[in-house]
């Protein structure tokens, strides 16, 4: 009893220490999700942020504040200093408005202005277009068109005439300076140049960390596919897997290559208890949907390799195709047929049913053959000797058969009736009418099919989505059609 304890104890023991390495595998690979995912969200964080900067710099300037240092920006000193003018002009008007110093800072807006106009501080930025809603916002209140803003004269006399003009005409071109001017003076910034003469981005020093555990867990698990043999070669694993090593080379350019890693963590996730992906309800929905894809392109695939075949046959290229490829083996299929006919001639089983044969025939031969019947003997004494003489003459020929077929006289006879045979059958008149029978069935066989392909199977319910006509079902509707057209035409040939 004791032992028996012990024994249920040890199985028990084995379960749970099974239960928890399979738990600590799908805790490691949930571990590895994870991180994946947060990496993979950092880098299309990183490669979107200048376009979505603006959005951020509005709405999440917590995130510009934060990420900016990462990136090298730093807010662009024209643009600034645009800015800072602009507001301190802004409220000297207010104040007072014919302040000399006023007068002073217009004068400082209108350089600055024709600066922006000329210099385009957006360009390092990508925000081009700014400088073109700047341009547009100035001519139209100078009477000057965009492209003429883009001569250095022309844009300093306009700059000259759009900061100045009575308080009230200030008034409304700081109210349309703040409304159209200043959002992209705002979100416009700098980039730092660092010592390799690229733009500086330290993105690198949030993706190092993320780095080494990619490099960790690919090693880990090269380790694991040479201790387990799961290729045939231990560099196998990386050739497999190179999605991967492209992720991990330490080079921004191969960055992009970590967002394959989402179909490894969709299949981790799959494979993992702890999750239902693949279960839920999107997955299942996009698992529908590719299977009405693939289904359509397939059916389509296969209507036209379908009709290629039936224009194929109905050109007579199948015909074509025998000869070129049955014809040239002509001596192999006759060597063939020569020893399927030897071995038929001497096969004990056929010379059993050819005996049984002959002694059937000979009786009825007694009974019904007007030249047996005319010689002077009673049926009694008759049958005997007939039936006695043709089994000698069946043995004797058969015999005879046997060892002439190891003769070169008998080899060369049945080479010649096995030619002859393959005679009739390649270029006999029957030729052409197995011809039209082949070239019927095998159209047949190509509308059952292409019937069934053009057959929505994904718009069924669940339960009809089988194959409507099996191959068996087609071939026994061809025999059918063919038993049918084989008894109208012994109907007709009756009349």
């Amino acid at each position: 009893m004791g032992w028996q304890r012990k024994q249920e104890l040890f199985r028990l023991g084995n379960i749970t220490i099974k239960d928890r390495k399979l738990t600590l595998r799908l805790l490691w690979d949930l571990f590895m999700v994870w991180i994946a995912l947060i990496n993979l969200s950092l880098i299309v964080f990183d490669l979107t942020y200048l376009f979505l900067r603006p959005i951020y710099f509005e709405y999440v300037p917590i995130v510009t504040n934060a990420y900016d240092r990462v990136r090298g920006i730093e807010p662009h000193p024209l643009t600034v200093q645009l800015i800072l003018e602009a507001d301190a002009a802004e409220k000297l008007l207010r104040l007072d408005p014919e302040s000399t110093r006023l007068q002073e800072h217009l004068v400082n807006l209108q350089l600055l202005t024709a600066r922006v106009l000329n210099e385009n501080p957006f360009e390092r930025s990508g925000q081009t277009r700014q400088l073109e809603v700047i341009r547009v916002a100035v001519g139209r209140q100078t009477t000057h068109s965009s492209s003429e803003l883009r001569d250095p004269a022309i844009a300093a006399h306009a700059a000259e005439q759009f900061w100045s003009g009575s308080p009230e005409l200030l008034h409304l071109r700081f109210d349309l300076f703040d409304r159209r001017i200043r959002p992209g003076l705002e979100v416009n910034y700098y980039r730092e140049f660092n010592l390799a003469g690229k733009l500086e981005n330290l993105f690198w020093l949030i993706d190092l960390p993320f780095l080494v555990v990619f490099w960790l867990e690919f090693n880990i698990r090269w380790f694991f596919a040479i201790r387990h043999r799961t290729y045939a070669r231990w560099f196998f694993f990386p050739i497999f897997n190179w999605y991967d090593v492209l992720g991990l080379i330490p080079v921004a350019a191969f960055r992009p290559f970590r967002l394959l890693r989402a179909v490894s963590m969709y299949m981790r996730l799959r494979r993992s208890k702890l999750s239902r992906i693949g279960k839920d309800a999107a997955s299942r929905t996009v698992a529908y949907i590719s299977n009405i894809i693939t289904e359509e392109v397939s059916d389509r695939v296969a209507l036209r390799i379908l009709r290629d075949f039936e224009e194929e046959i109905q050109d007579g290229t199948h015909r074509r195709i025998i000869e070129s490829t049955i014809g040239t083996r002509r001596v192999e299929i006759e060597r063939v047929v020569v020893g399927q006919i030897r071995n038929l001639l001497i096969d004990p089983e056929i010379i059993a049913s050819f005996r049984d044969l002959l002694q059937i025939n000979l009786e009825t031969a007694v009974a019904q053959t007007e030249a047996l019947r005319a010689v002077p003997l009673p049926e009694a004494v008759l049958r005997p000797i007939v039936t006695g003489i043709g089994r000698i003459l069946l043995d004797t020929t058969l015999e005879t058969i046997s060892a002439t077929l190891d003769s070169d006289d008998g080899t060369q006879a049945v080479q010649a009736t096995a030619s002859a045979v393959l005679d009739q059958l390649f270029e006999g008149p029957g030729l052409e009418e197995l011809e039209s029978l082949t070239r019927e069935i095998s159209l047949h066989v190509i509308e059952h099919m292409k019937e069934t392909v053009k057959i929505k199977k994904w718009a069924l319910p669940e339960d009809q989505r089988g194959v409507p006509s099996s191959l068996s079902e087609i071939a026994d509707e061809i025999a059918t059609t063919d038993l049918q057209t084989e008894s109208k035409e012994a109907s007709e040939d009756s009349c």
